[in-house]
């Protein structure tokens, strides 16, 4: 059974916004620093698997996407527990709009524009979902 002490409105809607924050950026960041990661790495078939094993593990972008991809994982896994599932993944989808631009503009990506307009009816459905409210029964009802 989940008691947890009432928050003001003001409070709670500036933790969300900061959890959602978190989540969007570590997981965009988190995966923008393993695609650079393996853009570094030879192809697995064209060297000895150890070989291979020992650039992964000399790799730096590797162990920062590792680490902010755990943040991610942590901050979702944290916010389960004051809002719903329905909720939080449609909000952290804002997070593909984000993807893109990093990987047009970092990775220097071609992105087509029936992608972009994609990512536009993502972002559209992100702040339809954003105005509902982020749990639909109280904390500590359990069905």
């Amino acid at each position: 059974m989940n008691r947890s002490v009432p928050q003001p409105a003001s409070s709670f809607k500036l933790k969300n916004r900061l959890f959602i924050a978190l989540i969007v950026l570590s997981n965009c960041f988190g995966n923008l620093c393993l695609a650079i990661a393996m853009r570094h790495m030879p192809s697995i078939s064209a060297v000895p698997l150890l070989s291979y094993l020992a650039a992964l593990l000399t790799n730096p972008w590797l162990f920062a996407g590792t680490a902010l991809l755990a943040v991610w994982m942590v901050s979702t896994l944290s916010m389960y527990t004051w809002a719903d599932l329905t909720y939080i993944l449609p909000v952290t989808a804002s997070g593909y709009i984000i993807t893109a631009l990093l990987s047009r503009f970092v990775l220097n990506e071609q992105i087509s524009p029936l992608r972009w307009a994609g990512s536009v009816v993502i972002a559209l459905g992100v702040v339809l979902v954003s105005e509902t409210p982020e749990r639909t029964k109280p904390l500590g009802v359990e069905e």
